[in-house]
């Protein structure tokens, strides 16, 4: 026959079995709980990884094909380039406009870069009006919104023009005239409610 204290004993070894039994729940949830997150950080490292290295690839197809403008020297003709081999994604799309000389004898070449790279599963442009030196090394960039900001020509080797779009319909004849080196900033017409101005980057 069990004494109070033999019932107070089993009852204590009963209750240690619990504590154990939950305590093994505990961990066995918490190790599950690791690898889960320690599977999704190294899905997502991983994916970040190859989306950089997609990029960069982009990034100096890129280079190549504005160089090869650049080299070809013909204002005004655009060269389209397929980079994300995405469907639904838009081209990238370089159009050389030329050269631009100023009053004191420095020359520019000039080209529109819409550039259309991979951004995980789907696809992303910038919109740059790019500038070189006439030996093809780059100077710098005016970034713009959007591909129907960028400029239609160039003028008499000194002036940048722009034409209307969908968009906009009070760009025509807008120029900017780059006979005194070029400007840090300019202010871009859209509609008569305003526009947007841009700065020029060394980036």
């Amino acid at each position: 026959m069990q004494t109070p204290s033999n019932l107070t004993d089993l009852a204590e070894n009963v209750a240690d079995l619990d504590n154990q039994d939950f305590l093994v729940v505990v961990i066995n949830k918490f190790m599950r709980n690791i690898y889960h997150i320690t599977l999704f950080l190294s899905i997502t490292i991983t994916t970040s990884f190859v989306s950089l290295d997609k990029f960069t690839s982009e990034s100096s197809q890129l280079q190549k094909f504005e160089l090869y403008a650049l080299k070809k020297n013909i204002p005004g003709k655009i060269y389209t380039y397929d980079l994300t081999k995405k469907k639904g994604c838009n081209k990238t799309s370089i159009k050389y406009l030329g050269i631009i000389k100023t009053k004191s004898g420095k020359q520019y070449k000039v080209l529109n870069s819409f550039f259309v790279f991979s951004a995980g599963s789907t696809c992303h442009g910038t919109s740059n009006i790019k500038i070189y030196d006439k030996k093809n090394n780059y100077v710098g960039r005016y970034p713009v919104e959007m591909p129907y900001e960028m400029p239609e020509k160039i003028i008499k080797s000194k002036i940048i023009s722009w034409t209307n779009s969908e968009k906009c319909d009070a760009r025509e004849g807008f120029t900017i005239n780059f006979e005194k080196g070029l400007p840090k900033t300019f202010f871009l017409p859209c509609s008569k409610n305003g526009g947007k101005e841009y700065s020029f980057s060394s980036e």
